[in-house]
């Protein structure tokens, strides 16, 4: 029998291997924050905005890599999105508890969802503000799914009521080596 996902909708709005998927690349590894402005304006909202989605809330580093990059990219284009569909992006609801190796570094979808199992928590504050709300996680990539469901497993269990997540790129899962 498969597991129940947390996750209600999932909203992509390119393919990973495209052009922006190699932006993406340049803005997060290659702190090419030009792109900023460029990549927070790509995503399809048509749909999104349709979601009666009431909050915006990115997916957060791990404070050790935060150190690293010195800055949150999926933080930056969820305060854009946020910006074009006319809702409150929380930076303050979601935290990274575990120190993972890097998604893209695993191979294979079954290490990547055990990767990140109880990955995420919720913020003390976190029931006052998803109790009862439709939240929409943003991200940069999805591949497997397995960072923003358990993303969406912890705003969840804090009480939101639908989690839908807004990826800038997909990964088809018969794309990944």
């Amino acid at each position: 029998m498969a597991e129940a996902s947390s996750l209600d909708r999932l909203y992509g709005s390119y393919l990973y291997e495209s052009p922006v998927g190699s932006a993406i690349r340049a803005f997060k590894f290659d702190d090419v924050r030009a792109l900023e402005p460029v990549l927070g304006g790509m995503f399809n909202i048509a749909a999104m905005s349709r979601s009666a989605a009431d909050l915006v809330v990115p997916i957060p580093l791990h404070k050790s890599r935060l150190r690293s990059r010195d800055y949150i990219q999926s933080e930056i284009l969820a305060r854009q999105l946020s910006e074009r569909l006319g809702l409150k992006s929380r930076n303050d609801v979601l935290v990274r508890v575990a120190h993972t190796v890097p998604q893209s570094e695993l191979p294979t979808a079954t290490a990547k969802h055990g990767a990140m199992l109880g990955g995420f928590a919720t913020s003390s504050n976190a029931s006052s503000v998803v109790t009862g709300k439709r939240v929409l996680l943003v991200d940069d990539v999805f591949t497997t799914g397995s960072t923003v469901r358990a993303a969406a497993d912890a705003l969840k269990s804090a009480g939101a009521s639908w989690v839908g997540v807004a990826a800038l790129t997909v990964q088809p899962i018969g794309a990944l080596k």
